[in-house]
């Protein structure tokens, strides 16, 4: 990971893009078959398969004694490079998430608002939505920083700083949660997924090169 103030995360992961369909919006997913990252399938996160992939998400250290987490900032980082062969236009999105849908099942209507469709319902906040930047027939990369706050009297998620995005070192027009704040009942609600929209065509190559959450 970035640092020794990272706290979970994945690292130069590659994205199962046969999971995915240009036009459609999907959570990361975990691999299809093993060995292609070191440290899955897990018991907390088996393969994906078509018909039910599996999210990948990054979380805090459920260990909050010392008051860790609990009203002190934290980064979320997301780091990505590509290659295309074609046309693609490319958004990336973030998500808070609660325990509730993740531990709800792969085949239960809950789960399936999550990993089936654009994710909306209970339990699920869009905290950042990006805005689609063609990419086409090259090479880039892609970067999102922001820090959060959450604190266990107040229960809110609070976004802590104005998020930036860079796609090929140019700023891209990034829209926050509306309110500047999210209501977040637990410390095992505060789970962080990304969504990728590909349009026209797939990249042919995607590597998460880091998503992960730092102590600030």
């Amino acid at each position: 990971m970035a640092n020794q103030n990272t706290v979970g995360g994945f690292e130069n992961y590659p994205l199962p893009l046969s999971l995915y369909t240009a036009g459609s919006e999907n959570v990361l997913f975990a691999p299809t078959a093993s060995g292609v990252y070191t440290s899955l399938p897990s018991p907390l996160f088996p393969l994906s398969t078509s018909a039910n992939p599996v999210a990948l998400y990054a979380a805090p250290s459920p260990d909050i004694s010392g008051s860790v987490y609990d009203g002190h900032p934290f980064e979320i980082k997301l780091a990505i490079k590509f290659t295309t062969t074609g046309t693609c236009s490319i958004k990336v999105n973030l998500y808070q998430v609660t325990n509730a849908v993740l531990t709800s099942g792969l085949t239960s209507t809950t789960y399936a608002t999550l990993t089936q469709a654009s994710p909306s319902g209970t339990g699920i906040n869009e905290l950042i939505a990006g805005t689609s930047t063609a990419a086409n027939t090259t090479s880039g990369t892609i970067i999102y920083s922001g820090q959060y706050i959450w604190d266990s009297v107040g229960k809110i998620l609070g976004i802590a700083n104005v998020g930036t995005t860079f796609q090929k070192g140019v700023s891209i027009t990034t829209t926050q949660q509306s309110s500047g704040a999210v209501t977040v009942s637990n410390f095992t609600d505060l789970n962080f997924i990304p969504s990728f929209t590909f349009a026209t065509n797939l990249p042919s190559v995607f590597t998460i090169t880091e998503f992960s959450i730092n102590r600030v």
